[in-house]
């Protein structure tokens, strides 16, 4: 009887080849937070972190440079938002697969994070475990959205954005303006101040000017970019 050909890749006594590490880029501008994602991440033997950014800008010019894996994105950066690096890392390479790590559960901002392409969108209370576990998924091609996240992603499905003039107006009334005062500063009228404020109420269901200010922040518009 012949004895089958040796295959080296069957023979334990032969080096199997070690999977490579997860590269990661850390996208945040706070240096204490930073420093603990990278310490939690070092941690994991799957994970290497390649780089650190603290702004929009070096984000994107150090995924240029090293192309890594997965990056971790902050949605508030000193120069621009999160989203914006997403953007700009997928103008690079189409296929970049991004973890939003960040502190607001609002949906708009999430919104904006995931139809720029992010796959996965986490809260920064999320433990160090959930962290790992959702950046290895990310890589494999998988998508995460915090439970928090995801429940207000459907409460608000289907409802009407406001528009940029509608938010000017908000953001007057949040600051404790009158109509009139909104009006001079924007240079509307206030009868236009008044049905954009209107029109914002509506779109929000809200009761009051209060109660849509409350629910603009809460959903994360005034942080629109």
């Amino acid at each position: 009887m012949t004895a089958p050909p040796f295959d080296p890749a069957l023979d334990p006594a032969s080096p199997v080849s070690p999977t490579p590490p997860i590269r990661i880029l850390v996208v945040d501008d706070h240096p204490v937070f930073r420093a603990g994602l990278v310490a939690i991440l070092s941690g994991a033997p799957d994970l290497h972190v390649l780089g650190e950014a603290a702004t929009g800008q070096e984000a994107i010019s150090l995924f240029r440079m090293h192309r890594p894996d997965v990056t971790l994105v902050d949605m508030m950066l000193p120069d621009f938002p999160g989203d914006r690096v997403i953007l700009g890392i997928r103008q690079l390479d189409p296929g970049a697969r991004s973890v939003v790590v960040t502190a607001f559960a609002g949906d708009c901002v999430a919104r904006r994070a995931l139809n720029a392409g992010a796959q996965a969108y986490l809260l920064k209370s999320a433990t160090g475990a959930d962290l790992i576990d959702t950046i290895r998924a990310v890589h494999r091609g998988e998508q995460r959205i915090d439970a928090e996240v995801a429940q207000q992603l459907a409460n608000f499905q289907g409802q009407e954005v406001l528009s940029e003039r509608e938010l000017d107006v908000l953001r007057g009334v949040a600051m404790g303006f009158e109509n009139k005062q909104i009006a001079s500063r924007l240079g509307l009228s206030p009868e236009t101040v008044k049905e954009y404020l209107s029109n914002a109420m509506a779109k929000l269901r809200a009761n009051n000017r209060a109660h849509a200010v409350s629910v603009a922040q809460q959903r994360g518009f005034f942080r629109q970019a």
